[in-house]
């Protein structure tokens, strides 16, 4: 760059050089002369300037961050696609769908087609290899986990009940006693046939059931003689709450806890009259 002559006009090439720094002094104060008298040179410039950003920096960071092992899978696969899985044998199966099965061809070509575009998107600067599976990998979606408490568990359960499921509970006075007392004890309470009935309510049976290795007490009635109700109670440490209502699976439930228990009265019947069964008996259980 020491022999330029003046006469030339300053070139890009010019100007990158001098960005880098490799004119020399004479060559330099050159180009400044000429950018200092032309605008749209100094425009040049500025816009040549403005375009020198840490590309290799930028690059160098997203090479670190790749998932190279996980690419090296991918490709692996694409040239040496795995068979395709073997269909479990059905009992009996009829034969055209057999020959279905084996006359079908695996289509490799989506291995492929998934490699490209995770390669595609990879090469865009998205680091996306922790959410796309290899191919045969269950995906793993992100999900929020439904919690099912009790409560609604019981609806489920009750939702299976009908007349006949206890209508032919007959049994006596006293085996109904021996019941009640036997499935609440395993609650830590006591109590007699008369503590837990009511008039609309004709008293059935008493179940011990199993929520998450806890005891969960069961007493079925007939309200009206035909439309199954229960009444749910299960240990629970949480503070005292008053009566609450609410509708699960289609069925009315009203709850309360007393601090040691919780209690909840579910079934098909309006809310109005479940209610007052739920008053009721929280009543005489206190």
């Amino acid at each position: 760059m020491s022999n330029w002559r003046d006469h030339e006009p300053v070139s890009d090439e010019d100007l990158v050089a001098y960005l880098d720094g490799l004119l020399e002094e004479e060559d330099t104060g050159r180009v400044e002369r000429e950018v200092n008298m032309d605008r749209a040179l100094a425009a040049r410039l500025d816009l040549l300037r403005r375009g020198d950003r840490p590309f290799a920096q930028a690059y160098d960071l997203l090479l670190h961050e790749a998932p190279n092992k996980r690419l090296k899978q991918i490709l692996k696969l694409v040239k040496e696609p795995p068979p395709p899985p073997a269909a479990e044998p059905e009992p009996e199966p009829p034969v055209q769908v057999m020959q279905t099965v084996d006359k079908e061809p695996w289509r490799g070509w989506r291995v492929l087609a998934g490699a490209a575009a995770l390669l595609a998107v990879f090469a865009g600067g998205l680091v996306t290899s922790r959410f796309v599976p290899l191919p045969g990998e269950l995906p793993q979606i992100a999900r929020k986990a439904e919690v099912q408490g009790w409560r609604a568990t019981v609806a489920y359960y009750q939702t299976l009940f009908v007349k006949e499921t206890l209508e032919n509970e007959n049994r006596d006075a006293q085996a109904q006693s021996a019941n009640l007392r036997t499935a609440l004890s395993y609650v830590g309470l006591d109590l007699s046939v008369e503590k837990v009935s009511l008039s609309l309510l004709h008293f059935k049976r008493a179940a011990v059931l199993n929520f998450k290795g806890k005891p969960l007490v069961q007493v079925a009635y007939l309200f009206k003689g035909g439309t199954p109700v229960s009444l749910c109670i299960i240990n629970s440490g949480k503070p005292a709450q008053g009566v609450m209502a609410e509708r699960r699976e289609g069925l009315n439930i009203v709850h309360w806890r007393n601090g040691k228990h919780g209690f909840m009265v579910i079934g098909d019947v309006p809310h109005e009259d479940l209610n007052a069964i739920a008053q009721t008996l929280r009543q005489q259980l206190s």
